[in-house]
């Protein structure tokens, strides 16, 4: 999600000037060498370098549109199934079946803890979603709780969606298994939930505000100020004191008061792990 994050304004505002002066000296350079240099070709020049210009303009917005839109989607997907991975195992399952319904045409039946019951034709499915980290695998253990709850359901089979990654083993061993299983991995889950709910307005506002809370707990100020660097600090100090003293340079004495109270402000600091 990084590649779409924008640039800062002076950045920007730079770029900006720089390509408007190429395409105006570009378009004046081409008609002064077909015409020579007079009145008419810097017209004609500053006309080109208009038009340009312009379509430069419609260009980027139409790129930044789509990728706003793609920012959207992403972003939006990866927020419901973070919804789905905190709820309840009940809301969990609902919110699965919903999803899947988005693709596939199945008819929602009954919702239980252990899954949604839902009707594809006249094949009966039980639709689970297993909560799994994004950096979490998908275990033999979710595999045969799955087995058990379709087989209590009497479903024909059962169809997990997995929230976080599958790995070759376990995706055979889902093939293989007594109880028809298929694994709906997160990549699939994340392309229907991008186009079926984007990101809003509200939500991108709550991720900023999310954002700099986790920036928060590892401000600068605290990175710092230490309590493991105090000693680093009180023997830097007292380098440039005793340098100070031995060549009488009052450079030496300011960056030497400076690293002696960062040390005494970094024994102040409490650590992370004093605080609950």
């Amino acid at each position: 999600m990084e590649r779409y994050l924008r640039r800062n304004r002076l950045s920007e505002v730079m770029d900006s000037l720089g390509m408007c002066a190429l395409l105006y000296l570009l378009s004046a350079a081409w008609f002064i060498w077909l015409w020579g240099l007079n009145v008419a070709s810097l017209l004609a020049g500053a006309a080109l370098g208009t038009l340009l210009w312009t379509a430069r303009s419609q260009w980027r917005k139409r790129t930044v549109d789509r990728r706003e839109k793609a920012l959207r989607s992403r972003l939006g997907a990866e927020l419901m199934l973070e919804g789905m991975l905190l709820a309840e195992p009940k809301e969990a399952h609902f919110r699965a079946a919903l999803l899947l319904s988005e693709k596939w045409p199945i008819t929602l039946e009954r919702v239980s803890p252990e899954g949604v019951l839902c009707r594809q034709g006249k094949e009966k499915l039980l639709i689970r979603c297993v909560p799994i980290p994004t950096d979490g695998e998908l275990s033999a253990g979710d595999l045969l709780s799955a087995q058990r709850a379709v087989r209590q359901s009497k479903a024909d089979r059962g169809v997990l969606c997995v929230l976080g990654k599958v790995s070759a083993k376990a995706a055979a061993r889902a093939e293989q298994s007594i109880v028809p299983l298929r694994l709906i991995r997160r990549d699939t889950l994340l392309s229907i939930a991008g186009r079926c709910a984007p990101a809003t307005d509200a939500q991108l506002v709550e991720l900023g505000k999310r954002k700099r809370r986790c920036a928060g707990q590892g401000s600068m100020a605290r990175l710092i100020f230490h309590r493991d660097k105090a000693r680093r600090y009180h023997l830097y100090g007292l380098m440039m004191l005793l340098l100070y003293i031995l060549t009488g340079t009052r450079l030496y004495a300011v960056p030497g008061m400076a690293c002696l109270s960062m040390a005494v402000m970094s024994r102040i600091g409490r650590n992370a792990e004093d605080r609950l």
